[in-house]
């Protein structure tokens, strides 16, 4: 019988194959790192895959863009919208393929899992434009992908022959830990360096529980930490409900706020802005 750490390596591999987009989206942000790139560039990667071609052609031809005349390829979309705007699509096209199935095992469905991956990309990228630390492009992707290890962890129980939900009693990390041995930012840290992300990516999700305890300072591992006192898991309430359920001012990490330049004026007028921009993007992807 195979045990479980046996069964969490199978599972990644799993969840490795399902989708070509995780790593177009990894070889993107290293475009965005190249001032060599340009619009070819990335059109030729998100070629790869036809389905994302076919998300940012229609969202690159929506109202969210403008209108106007319509593109018929993923060239001529990316020369419509831009290089950066086209990435900016392309991390909430590939978090809808990652979010695409429902975790039974959290007893979250597909579009909440979905929602909440959004909300924290949104948060995370107008984060990082308010304080000016890391490249708001990242943040974003990072923020999208936060979650993306409870795939492992489903698909691990999955193997298991399931039979293991989270009720909602303790924190969903303690679930984990007690149901599979390790927790989803584990998970996700070895998913997001089998497809190449940047290492300080690669760390932000690993460290995210704990970022103090990185070898080295990263403000998207703190900024994630953030998110969490914020936006707490474990409500007990459907993630798009808890989702606007934010905890008051008076828990915010004074520190953080402090060492990125905000004050908690600035904070919450952010998650006003964040629930608006997440709105917005449901509304265009629906």
């Amino acid at each position: 019988m195979k045990t479980k750490q046996e069964q969490f390596l199978l599972a990644i591999a799993r969840i490795e194959k399902f989708s070509p987009a995780p790593m177009i989206l990894a070889r993107a942000m290293k475009l965005l790192r190249d001032p060599q790139s340009d619009v070819d560039s990335i059109a030729q990667l998100v070629r790869r895959d036809p389905s994302l071609v076919a998300d940012i052609i229609r969202c690159a031809n929506s109202v969210y863009y403008g209108g106007g005349d319509a593109a018929q390829s993923i060239e001529g979309a990316v020369q419509k919208i831009g290089f950066r705007e086209t990435i900016s699509l392309l991390n909430v096209a590939v978090s809808r393929v990652t979010a695409s199935q429902d975790l039974r095992s959290y007893g979250i469905s597909a579009d909440d899992f979905w929602a909440e991956s959004l909300f924290n990309g949104l948060f995370l990228r107008n984060l990082a434009i308010a304080s000016g630390t890391v490249d708001s492009d990242e943040a974003y992707t990072v923020g999208l992908l936060r979650f993306i290890g409870r795939l492992a962890i489903n698909q691990v129980i999955s193997d298991l022959g399931g039979g293991l939900f989270w009720q909602g009693k303790e924190s969903i990390a303690e679930w984990e830990r007690q149901s599979v041995g390790f927790v989803q930012s584990e998970a996700g840290a070895i998913l997001l360096a089998k497809w190449q992300f940047p290492r300080e990516m690669v760390q932000a999700i690993a460290g995210q529980e704990t970022p103090t305890q990185l070898p080295e300072p990263n403000w998207l591992a703190e900024a994630l930490g953030f998110a969490s006192v914020l936006f707490p898991q474990g409500l007990g309430l459907p993630m798009h409900v808890a989702l606007t359920e934010s905890q008051p001012i008076s828990k915010f990490s004074s520190e953080f706020i402090r060492k990125s330049g905000l004050t908690p004026a600035k904070v919450e007028a952010l998650i006003a802005t964040t629930r608006e921009d997440h709105e917005r993007i449901r509304q265009n992807f629906a």
